[in-house]
């Protein structure tokens, strides 16, 4: 009797996990046994996909919660989602990247070109400093939230609660498939299929947030670092609104690394936006975000940046300057 009721509490509390989660992982979508296995056995053999030395905490098919993600999420899934390089599953979609990019390595290597997984390190940009291990879990919930991609509600676990809601702070044109198909992934998480309104930046901060107040610095400078959720409405930014607005000229491009100077129009908030369409239209009350310049999980250039900044050798060095600024 005891068994069952365990078994009950345990299917009980996953369903309510799904019923409360967002458009992924969650609903119908949840299968159990992708991730999970009761008794580490299948026929008395290894279960399908599980890590030899099991079983595990949490009854995990593989120890680590990372390595267990990037099962499906390494590129050896066609359905899934790819963020670990090498990714080539958007090329030709009309996006370069996915929305939050790859990252580089897999748990335990560092990289100066993103996050780092199962890596402890200091928090850049942390007020207090302090040092944390980073891990897919750190940012995603594997049984669902109310937020977008699943993001967990209190990133620093402490103080208050942060949602990015689908449909109200994010919008998106086209959604996964149920069941899940390579062509509409493709299409729910490239680039260009994301639309911004607000709260993305407040979520990041809440660890980074030592970026919310930009210190002052001495004229003709205005910050020490690039200000946040500023718009081009502000008095001497020396920002181009125009010029952003046009999208024609110096540091606008069809492809980043082509050959000639110019990257695809930089990521933006739109606070006015009640939907995808609104939220993708260039206009002077469009805000810089986080991912305006950097990708969530990593890519290919220096500090995760979203155009090859620190490459002095490219073409595009100072092209995602010149689509706000135009020096």
């Amino acid at each position: 009797m005891m068994k069952n009721s365990v078994r009950i509490s345990l299917i009980i509390a996953l369903a309510t996990a799904a019923a409360h989660s967002g458009e992924y992982h969650g609903g119908d979508d949840v299968i159990c046994s992708d991730c999970h296995s009761t008794h580490f056995s299948e026929r008395g053999t290894l279960p399908e996909r599980a890590e030899p030395g099991g079983p595990y905490p949490d009854m995990l098919l593989i120890e680590s919660a990372d390595r267990l993600c990037l099962a499906c999420h390494d590129g050896t899934d066609p359905t899934a989602p790819d963020v670990l390089a090498p990714v080539v599953m958007y090329e030709g979609s009309g996006s370069e990247f996915s929305g939050a990019g790859f990252f580089s390595a897999g748990e335990g290597i560092t990289s100066v070109t993103g996050h780092d997984l199962g890596f402890a390190s200091q928090v850049p940009y942390s007020n207090p400093a302090r040092y944390a291990m980073l891990s897919c879990i750190s940012c995603h919930d594997p049984h669902g939230t109310a937020s977008y991609r699943n993001l967990i509600l209190n990133p620093d676990s402490s103080g208050s609660s942060i949602s990015v809601l689908l449909g109200n702070d994010i919008f998106e044109n086209a959604h996964p498939q149920l069941p899940p198909s390579r062509a509409a992934t493709i299409a729910a998480y490239r680039s260009n299929n994301i639309g911004h309104r607000a709260n993305i930046s407040e979520w990041c901060v809440d660890c980074h947030n030592g970026l919310l107040q930009p210190d002052l610095a001495n004229p003709p400078a205005h910050f020490q670092r690039h200000p946040l959720m500023t718009s081009f409405e502000g008095p001497g930014y020396h920002v181009a609104a125009a010029h952003w607005v046009t999208g024609i000229g110096d540091g606008f491009g069809l492809a980043t690394g082509d050959g000639a100077e110019g990257v695809p129009r930089l990521k933006f908030q739109a606070p006015n936006a009640n939907d995808y369409v609104s939220s993708t239209i260039p206009g002077i009350s469009n805000q810089i975000i986080c991912s305006t310049c950097h990708f969530a999980h990593g890519g290919p250039y220096e500090s995760g940046m979203t155009w090859p900044y620190n490459d002095r050798a490219s073409f595009d060095l100072y092209s995602g300057c010149q689509q706000c600024h135009y020096k």
